[in-house]
């Protein structure tokens, strides 16, 4: 075999979406993140503990926006790639307009709802009045965030990633702008950390208006869009849901516990661990978010090698920064704690114990992350969600308050326990992840895929040249005779890819610089897979239209395959050609 597959293409797009899906991440939780760290240190820990005791609740005003944003997102880029404009126009119409009744709900149950809600979370605190102003003003301002926090996904699902991008940064940016005015100059306490978030949300919009003006946009506003599509944005939102729902049970038990047996000082400590949690996530979550984006498509084209790239890459970036990660807080930790506006010397000297026991989770809870983004892509949701319920439910809450109880029967605070008990949690559910995983998949790794595709494959990447289009043609046709397929079916095979990695070459433009090309032989048929870089094109669809693409060829290849399907994801074109098998 004078080809071998390689890892160009696939490395290519994981670098391509690296940013984006970092900056994704950072749109939940940065926001949170400067609140805490200018309160702490304009305000003091009661008002960084309030905002702390929030996140259940700011967690309910994101739920919209981030989970069908996200569903509705993935369910658009396959419309798109398949040029079903309208029903992916319908999709982001109903999506968005549900996001927004959504916040407007929210908006109007601030006045009757916000005092109750900070009363449940925060009155055995002592901390009501600062949480009370932070839920206030973040449900008044919960519109711009559903929105922002929708319009951020399909952004990237229209190929823009760049105003994602901007999107994001300038809102933190005004975020944290605002936070430094109010908190410094203002007497608005709480209110001005979650108005200047509200505000940054606001501003940021201004780069919708180029999204709206962009001759590239595909996806629009329709009248009277069907509401079965509004199932389809729901289905891709169920693990995004579940994890959010969980994420909610766990910040509600775990302030619940951390307050009712050590008190205001174990939250403010819990909240610092909690930060340094949400920053490693951030960075490493969103390299690990690539992984629906494309894994899933990888999985349905049986494509395993691009899978185990993929996998391995995102692993090897995010188990780095994790290292980093770990390696600085040991070594900065006073001044981590100083960050947040530590000061008080007892306080201080033991959250930089409890820092340095709860970083050591930090391996492990990746692995656990990496593991549900992994399953949900090839269809084990089953596994994604135990992991996800173990993690955030299950072995969190009983070890947080067995950890505590332990910690102080032998004469600790509780924290030192509190700090164990994620250790613990992030073990436990790594462990039981696998005993299950080898009970329902005896003799398999983690993967849980095959070694290689069903029936017998070639898997190859070209350089785009017409001379290596001639070549692989070729080598086709051997592995085809070796393989005791009909001559003519040979043919077949051999004439449709030269003639689409010709295709490639003449119209993919620059940047269609690697094709990459399985062919499987299997029982009833065989599949030639051609995937690359350039501009988009549908060959299935494809009729003569103009000068610029008289591309005659296709219609050869429509004519002798049995089938031709195409598809438009990772912003790369993905073509499957099968023709009927047919045996010497």
């Amino acid at each position: 075999m004078t080809h071998q597959r390689n890892e160009r293409l696939i490395n290519a797009k994981i670098n391509q979406y690296l940013i984006p899906g970092i900056m994704m991440a950072l749109s939940l939780q940065l926001g949170n993140i400067l609140d805490t760290i200018m309160v702490g240190n304009f305000l003091g820990t009661d008002a960084m503990t309030a905002v702390s005791l929030s996140i259940p609740v700011e967690t309910i005003l994101q739920m919209p926006g981030y989970c069908l944003g996200t569903g509705g997102a993935l369910a658009v880029s396959i419309m798109l790639g398949k040029r079903e404009r309208e029903k992916a126009s319908g999709v982001f119409t109903l999506t968005f307009f549900t996001t927004l009744i959504f916040g407007i709900l929210f908006c109007a149950l601030a006045f009757f709802a916000a005092a109750p809600l900070a009363d449940i979370l925060a009155s055995k605190a002592g901390v009501a009045d600062f949480t009370y102003d932070y839920i206030f003003i973040s449900m008044l301002g919960s519109p711009f965030i559903g929105i922002g926090l929708l319009m951020v996904s399909y952004l990237g699902a229209e190929s823009h990633p760049e105003l994602s991008s901007a999107y994001l940064i300038i809102s933190n940016v005004i975020n944290l702008i605002f936070d430094f005015i109010f908190l410094r100059y203002t007497s608005l306490g709480t209110k001005g950390a979650a108005l200047s978030t509200v505000l940054g949300f606001v501003v940021g919009m201004v780069v919708f208006i180029k999204y709206i003006r962009s001759p590239k946009r595909m996806i629009h506003f329709v009248k009277s869009p069907s509401f079965t599509l509004m199932k389809e944005a729901i289905v891709m939102s169920a693990p995004i849901f579940v994890f959010m729902a969980m994420s909610f049970v766990k910040s509600l038990g775990l302030n619940m516990i951390i307050i009712g047996f050590i008190g205001q000082y174990g939250m403010a400590i819990y909240t610092v661990c909690d930060n340094i949690l949400i920053i490693v996530e951030m960075l490493s979550g969103g390299i690990i978010g690539i992984i629906p984006n494309m894994a899933g498509v990888l999985y349905g084209e049986k494509d395993y090698y691009g899978i185990r790239v993929l996998c391995k890459r995102t692993l090897k970036y995010s188990f780095a920064i994790v290292c980093i990660a770990m390696l600085l807080v040991s070594i900065f930790t006073e001044q981590v704690t100083m960050l947040f506006g530590i000061t008080e010397n007892l306080l201080r000297k033991e959250m930089i114990v409890a820092l340095r026991i709860f970083i050591l989770s930090l391996p492990f809870y990746l692995w656990n992350k990496f593991l549900i983004s992994y399953y949900e892509s090839i269809e084990e949701t089953i596994q994604a969600s135990i992991i996800t319920f173990l993690q955030n439910c299950l072995y969190v809450l009983p070890s947080a308050l067995f950890g505590i109880i332990l910690a102080q029967t032998l004469g600790d605070t509780g924290v030192n326990g509190l700090a164990a008990a994620f250790i613990c949690t992030e073990f436990l559910t790594v462990g039981t992840a696998y005993i299950y995983r080898k009970v329902k998949y005896k003799n398999s790794d983690f993967y849980i895929l095959p070694k290689e595709n069903e029936g017998i494959n070639l898997d190859i990447s070209v350089i785009a040249s017409l001379d290596e289009a001639v070549k692989v043609s070729q080598e086709v046709m051997e592995f085809c005779k070796e393989n005791n397929v009909a001559l003519n079916t040979a043919n077949l095979a051999a004439v449709a890819l030269e003639e689409m990695t010709v295709n490639i070459i003449k119209y993919g433009g620059k940047s269609a610089k690697w094709i990459d090309i399985n062919i499987s032989i299997e029982k009833n048929e065989i599949r030639l897979r051609i995937r690359d870089n350039g501009k988009p094109f549908n060959p299935a669809e494809y009729t003569f239209d103009s000068d610029e693409y008289d591309i005659h060829g296709i219609e050869i290849v429509k004519r002798i395959s049995s089938k031709v399907d195409y598809i438009r994801t990772m912003d790369m074109n993905n073509t499957i050609i099968e023709f009927t098998k047919m045996e010497e």
